[in-house]
């Protein structure tokens, strides 16, 4: 028969479904994610704000070349979509990580918008 070394007790059947104290993480700590959106959405008057639609969340990984390997293949995978925005940021969540994308895009886009009017020539 098999002995094993680790000395650790098995669970017992009630403390199946709770996770070991030192493994419960209460705190929201940020993480790097990557964040693909269309930035050619379907604008009409009722919703002015679908100007970017978030496609994908990623979290992304925390070593730097895994970080920049799990980049490429992204890349890679948007290649022939035109249009597509690829984000990198800081959030505690997912959902956290798609606002700040669509804001972050948002802004620039209408920053471009406001810049293309203002530079319109006027018709003489």
């Amino acid at each position: 028969m098999p002995v094993s070394l680790d000395k650790t007790p098995a669970p017992k059947p009630e403390d199946m479904d709770r996770a070991p104290a030192y493994r419960v993480e209460l705190r929201k700590l940020t993480a790097p994610y990557i964040v693909v959106a269309d930035t050619t959405g379907q604008w009409t008057r009722q919703t002015p704000e679908n100007w970017i639609d978030v496609l994908s969340v990623e979290r992304a990984a925390t070593h730097d070349v895994e970080r920049a390997l799990q980049r490429l293949d992204i890349e890679a995978g948007c290649d022939d979509a035109p249009n597509l925005s690829i984000v990198e940021l800081y959030a505690v969540s997912a959902g956290d990580a798609a606002l700040k994308a669509h804001r972050q895009l948002t802004d620039a886009l209408y920053e471009d918008l406001m810049l293309s009017l203002i530079r319109m020539p006027e018709d003489g």
